[in-house]
């Protein structure tokens, strides 16, 4: 199989990686942003109160689920 052939293949593979990981990251960034704008938009001092850990885990949990996914990248350089 040729080296270009090879490449083209791992380039396909890693945006389709990303494809996959993306959606993770926006929920993660979209739960934060939630989990820190619910309490200052309902005046409360304690971002962990009324369930905002809950938001927190979430989020952490699927940027670590994003960052699962992101190491299933190949190499595109290929050995001559």
């Amino acid at each position: 199989m040729p080296t270009g052939d090879l490449k083209h293949r791992a380039k396909r593979w890693n945006e389709r990686v990303k494809l996959v990981a993306t959606p993770f990251t926006s929920v993660a960034i979209v739960t934060l942003a939630a989990a820190l704008i619910n309490p200052i938009a309902g005046k409360h001092d304690d971002v962990l109160a009324d369930g905002g850990w809950i938001l927190l885990f979430g989020a952490a949990s699927s940027r670590i689920v994003g960052q699962i996914v992101l190491t299933f990248f190949r190499a595109e350089e290929c050995a001559p």
